[in-house]
C-alpha cells in the first residue's frame, strides 16, 4: 500500500528537507502551512505536495481526516530560537498543537507517529548518551519536549499506534536560518568581520542534515518498534576546530577573540549521542564527513 504522509513544520528547516526526500520516493505528500508561511525552501518540489492551511479553525482538521493519512511526521515546534525556549507561554502552545494531531491519529486508526525530539531532553551533556539514561532538562524546551513525548507514549499505545520519538543532536544542512551558527560564521569570516567566541572547547557531533532525510526515509520503510531513538552524528568536532575547517575551506584566516564570550549557563561539553538502538531497528547506514559536509554548504551559501 503506497504511504500517504501528514507533515508538520514542512517549510523550516528540517521539515522542508523531509519533504524533499519524501516526493522523490514517490510517496504521497499532506503538508501543513500558515497562509502567510515562508515557502522559499519548498519552491523546487512546491506544486508534488497537498498543502493545508491551518489559519481556518475546525477546517485543517477535517480535510486532513478527510484525506487519511497513513503516518503524520511531526516536525513543527514554536520557540526553537535562544530567547525562547526558557517562555513557557511559548512552549505549551507546543501540546496545544500536539493534541490535535493525536486526536486526528485516532479518528483516522494511523498507522505511525514519528516525532522529533531534542538532545535538551537530557540536560547538561558532557559526554556520549544512550537514550536509557535519565532525563533532566534544563531549559522549558527540553521539558516541553519531554512532556510531549510522554503524551505521544501513553496516547499511542492506548490507541494501539506505532510511536517513534527521535531524539535529535546536532544537524548542519543547506538553508538553515542565517542568524544560526554555520551560516553566520560563513558570512562573517567571508566579509572578514571580528568575532567574539567562547573558549571554543565544546564538542559537538554533527550530521549533515540529507543523511538525516535518508535516515526518516529507512524509518517509514522498515518496521521500527515503538521508543525511542537517538539522531547523532559520529565524527566530534571542538567548536575551535569546527571554525578553523571553515576558515581553511574559505581560504581565509578568521579572526576570532576566542574567550571573548562566556559559556552559556549549564553549557554542555559534549555533545554526541549514541546511535546503536536506532541501527539495530534499520541497519547500518553511512554518514558524511564533516569535511564534505561543509563544503557542501560552504558552496550553498557562497552561491
Amino acid at each position: 500500500m503506497k504511504k500517504n504522509i501528514l507533515l508538520t513544520g514542512a517549510t523550516g528547516f528540517l521539515g522542508s528537507q523531509i519533504a524533499d526526500v519524501l516526493v522523490n520516493n514517490d510517496i504521497q505528500l499532506i503538508a501543513l502551512k500558515r497562509k502567510n508561511s515562508d515557502c522559499y525552501r519548498c519552491n523546487s518540489f512546491n506544486n508534488k505536495i497537498d498543502w493545508v492551511d491551518i489559519d481556518v479553525e475546525g477546517y485543517w482538521k477535517e480535510k486532513v481526516i478527510n484525506l487519511r493519512p497513513t503516518h503524520i511526521i511531526h516536525c513543527a515546534w514554536i520557540g526553537v530560537e535562544a530567547h525562547e525556549r526558557n517562555d513557557i507561554k511559548t512552549q505549551v502552545q507546543n501540546i496545544s498543537f500536539l493534541s490535535d494531531l493525536l486526536e486526528i491519529s485516532r479518528v483516522i486508526k494511523l498507522t505511525e507517529f514519528i516525532s522529533l525530539g531534542s538532545q535538551a531532553e537530557y540536560g547538561i551533556l558532557n559526554s556520549k548518551v544512550s537514550e536509557n539514561i535519565i532525563v533532566n532538562p534544563v531549559s522549558l524546551y527540553g521539558a516541553t519536549k519531554v512532556a510531549s513525548q510522554q503524551i505521544i507514549k501513553t496516547f499511542c499505545n492506548s490507541n494501539k499506534i506505532n510511536w517513534i520519538w527521535l531524539r535529535l543532536f546536532s544537524f548542519i544542512g543547506e538553508n538553515e536560518n542565517n542568524n544560526w551558527l554555520i551560516p553566520s560564521l560563513i558570512d562573517k569570516i567571508v566579509k572578514d568581520k571580528v568575532i567574539d567566541m567562547t573558549p571554543g572547547e565544546q564538542k559537538y557531533s554533527y550530521m549533515f542534515v540529507k543523511d538525516f532525510t535518508l535516515i526518516i526515509l529507512k524509518i517509514i520503510n522498515s518496521n521500527v518498534e515503538s521508543g525511542i531513538y537517538n539522531v547523532s552524528g559520529d565524527e566530534l568536532i571542538s567548536l575551535k576546530e569546527l571554525v578553523d575547517l571553515i576558515g581553511k575551506k574559505l581560504n581565509s584566516s578568521p579572526k576570532i577573540n576566542w574567550g571573548a564570550l562566556p559559556y552559556r549557563l549549564n553549557q554542555s561539553m559534549h555533545i554526541e549521542g549514541n546511535t546503536s538502538e536506532l541501527r539495530n531497528q534499520i541497519g547500518e547506514y553511512k554518514l558524511t564527513s564533516i569535511s564534505d559536509t561543509l563544503d557542501r554548504v560552504i558552496f550553498h551559501y557562497k552561491n
